[in-house]
C-alpha cells in the first residue's frame, strides 16, 4: 500500500494568507514517516486582494490548484492520501480520485463545525463549498472538475454546528442528513455503528482545525486578533474528543485519506513577522 503526503499551502479558498504559514507548519508538526513521499503543490503566496470571479474569490487560482493536485495524484497513483492544507477546498482532488479507486467502498467522515455546502449565490470563497463541488453541486466551475461525486447518504458529520440559514435550505435542497452537535456529539460508537450499517470498507477523512473550540485551541479562524463577530458558528470539540473520533474511526475501517486543514498559527505568524524586522537576521 503506498501512501503519499501531499503539503497544499493554498490560502486562496478562504483569503487568509496566514493558511500558507499553517500548512509549512503542519508539514513540520506530522510524524516523520521516510515511507511516505511529500509533494509541495506550488502556491503563490499574497501579493495583493483577490479578484471576485464569477462569485467566487479567487476562482482561476484556487482551480488551478486543483488541476496541479490531480496531475500529482494521477501521476503516483497512491492508495492512501495525506493532505496537509491550507483551507478546506484542499479536500476536493484527494477525495474525488479516491472516490474513483474504491467507488461504494468509500465513505466520508466530515470533521467541521460546518457543512461546507454554500454556493456562490450565498458566499464567496471557495473553501466553504468543497463537499458541495463533492456531491456535483456547490460552485458550477469547480464542481465540473469532480469525476466521481459522492451520494450524500455517504458522509456523516462530526462535530457540525449549527448551519446558517441558507445552509440549512441548501441541505435541505440536497437531502442531506445531519445532526447539529452543539449539545451532545456523535460519540466513537455512533461513528462505529454508522460504518457498519452502510458497509464501508474504506473512509476518507476530512478534519478541519476549526471544528475545536477556540477556548482552549487558539490556532483558528475564531481566534483572529482583534476580530470579534464571526459569520458562522465556532467549533465545540476538544483535542482529546478528536483523539476518541479517529481511532474509532480506524476501528471502524480502513482510512484511506485525512486533510488536515485550515491551521490558522497567529501567534507563530506574527512572532515571524516581528523577527523579520531585527536587523541582526540579515
Amino acid at each position: 500500500m503506498t501512501t503519499i503526503r501531499l503539503k497544499v499551502p493554498q490560502w486562496q479558498g478562504g483569503n487568509k494568507p496566514n493558511y500558507f504559514f499553517g500548512s509549512q507548519l503542519l508539514s513540520w508538526l506530522a510524524p516523520e514517516n521516510p515511507e511516505q513521499k511529500e509533494f509541495e503543490v506550488p502556491i503563490p503566496e499574497y501579493n495583493g486582494p483577490l479578484q471576485k470571479e464569477n462569485g467566487v474569490v479567487g476562482l482561476t487560482r484556487v482551480a488551478a490548484t486543483i488541476d496541479l493536485v490531480t496531475e500529482i495524484i494521477t501521476k503516483e497513483a497512491p492508495d492512501k492520501i495525506i493532505t496537509l492544507g491550507g483551507d478546506c477546498l484542499v479536500s476536493q482532488a484527494p477525495f474525488d480520485y479516491l472516490k474513483g479507486k474504491y467507488g461504494e467502498e468509500l465513505g466520508v467522515i466530515w470533521i467541521d463545525s460546518h457543512p461546507d455546502i454554500s454556493t456562490p449565490e450565498i458566499y464567496h470563497h471557495a473553501h466553504a463549498m468543497v463537499l458541495g463541488n463533492l456531491f456535483g453541486h456547490g460552485d458550477p466551475f469547480l464542481s465540473k472538475k469532480v469525476e466521481n461525486p459522492f451520494s450524500v447518504d455517504s458522509v456523516l458529520f462530526v462535530g457540525l454546528q449549527e448551519p446558517t440559514k441558507d445552509e440549512k435550505r441548501v441541505m435541505q435542497e440536497l437531502a442531506l442528513n445531519y445532526q447539529v452537535q452543539n449539545e451532545v456529539r456523535i460519540s466513537p460508537k455512533d461513528i462505529k455503528q454508522w460504518v457498519a450499517e452502510r458497509n464501508f470498507s474504506k473512509l476518507v477523512v476530512h478534519f478541519d482545525l476549526d471544528v475545536l473550540d477556540p477556548n482552549t485551541f487558539r490556532s483558528l479562524y475564531f481566534t483572529e486578533p482583534g476580530v470579534k463577530e464571526f459569520p458562522s458558528e465556532s467549533g465545540k470539540m476538544s483535542l482529546m474528543e478528536v483523539e476518541e473520533t479517529m481511532k474509532a474511526i480506524s476501528e471502524a475501517s480502513d482510512i484511506v485519506g485525512l486533510t488536515i486543514a485550515e491551521y490558522l498559527p497567529w501567534d507563530a505568524a506574527n512572532l515571524k513577522k516581528l523577527m523579520n524586522s531585527f536587523n541582526i537576521f540579515f
